[in-house]
């Protein structure tokens, strides 16, 4: 993936975009957060789908100084499976220092059009020592243990904290903060998620100080769709869902070119039908369908030997998706029959899937959710679903006359 270092462009496509002259698609989500960035909401998408790239998408526009939006949030980009906070001490003080952080980084950012900017931004390294002065300025007292590990702050210290630190963004023509919490479904894992949650939820209810200069993005997929149902979590209760879907095909041709642009390398018209086709615009396999071409650079039998390299190049990837070894999120029992269920008709709606399975209207709803989410299927505008990737029905296709 290009970095701003010279290396080939989205070489694996497993890593997320941070150029924004690549970044192609998501403006619904862009617009909405740019609109209205101090509200709760919770971005669902399957893995490989792009939800750590669209974050990157969100904290890069709310950076943008050329905004015409008058309330800016400051982006601050937590990815939770790499910080893993140990209780709700922990995780308060994570959001401090990662908003200290990011502003000391912001600070040496020179003026320059975004992209430059967002490089340079990138490209900042702050230690610990930038919070500890701060929290030191404020007389903030840390229950510390271990001071390389077992930083905690307690509510009224992290009030101050914050409160002081949106004095200061105000200076910077920023209203106020909005944290994009990449892998927000490792909360759910934790023993002590419902106190995460009302904590939230009560800074965003109660809270008459931090509630307008406070935003929430946070991501995953099926096991903090389903922590929701289960219990009813206080924060999930007043956050907004939006789905990350799949490109269209306006997106997926331009996604194509701009790769194509980079390769220096034609490709036909044939050759991008293909590419649509067998991914289903599916971003992810999209750009490994394209490093393919561009790596062997095919003329003969071109969609025949696609199908076939990228079958055995996804392999794993389809078999986490489709689940049969019932791991954690993707497919489970009722998702693969309505998928099934779906080869067999091409286009459905869920009260004709419904009569084809047996299932309840509400059941395959809720996995037909579960299924878009991984985008491998589409949603029409009439409420009926058709198949997407033809890879991965290939595929699953496969699988069921193997078993």
């Amino acid at each position: 993936m290009q970095d701003f270092v010279g290396e080939r462009p989205f070489d694996n496509y497993r890593v997320a975009i941070t150029d924004p002259s690549h970044f192609i698609g998501r403006s619904k989500l862009i617009n909405t957060m740019l609109k209205s960035p101090f509200q709760v909401r919770i971005l669902l998408g399957g893995r490989r789908l792009g939800k750590t790239s669209a974050l990157r998408a969100v904290e890069w526009n709310l950076l943008n100084p050329k905004t015409n939006y008058p309330r800016r949030a400051f982006p601050v980009l937590i990815n939770l499976q790499l910080e893993q906070p140990k209780d709700l001490d922990n995780l308060r003080y994570l959001l401090i220092a990662r908003l200290r952080e990011a502003i000391e980084r912001w600070r040496e950012v020179p003026l320059a059009e975004i992209r430059q900017m967002y490089r340079e931004f990138l490209s900042q390294i702050k230690g610990g020592e930038v919070t500890l002065s701060f929290l030191k300025q404020l007389d903030i007292k840390l229950n510390i243990n271990n001071p390389d590990s077992e930083r905690r702050l307690n509510n009224d210290s992290f009030r101050l904290a914050f409160l002081r630190t949106t004095e200061e963004l105000r200076k910077l023509n920023f209203q106020g903060v909005c944290f994009l919490i990449d892998g927000a479904e490792f909360i759910v894992r934790q023993n002590w998620a419902t106190d995460a949650w009302s904590y939230l939820r009560g800074l965003k209810d109660t809270d008459t100080a931090i509630k307008p200069c406070l935003g929430l993005l946070l991501s995953g997929y099926r096991d903090l769709k389903e922590y929701q149902q289960r219990v009813g979590s206080p924060l999930l209760n007043i956050a907004e869902i939006e789905w990350l879907t799949l490109l269209s095909d306006g997106e997926t041709k331009e996604l194509i070119s701009d790769r194509a642009e980079q390769e220096k390398i034609s490709l036909s018209e044939d050759k991008i039908t293909s590419v649509i086709e067998c991914s289903g615009c599916h971003p992810y396999l999209i750009q490994q369908a394209l490093n393919l071409i561009f790596d062997s650079n095919y003329q003969q039998d071109f969609s025949a030997n696609l199908i076939d390299k990228l079958l055995q190049h996804h392999d794993k990837d389809f078999s986490a998706w489709w689940n049969a070894e019932h791991l954690s999120g993707c497919f489970g029992e009722d998702e693969r029959k309505i998928y099934s269920a779906l080869i067999e008709n091409r286009k459905a709606t869920p009260k004709d899937l419904a009569q084809y399975t047996g299932f309840s209207r509400a059941k395959v709803i809720d996995a037909l959710e579960v299924i878009t989410g991984t985008g491998v299927i589409r949603q029409s505008d009439d409420d009926s679903y058709t198949l997407g990737s033809r890879l991965f029905e290939e595929w699953v296709t496969q699988q069921c006359i193997s078993t």
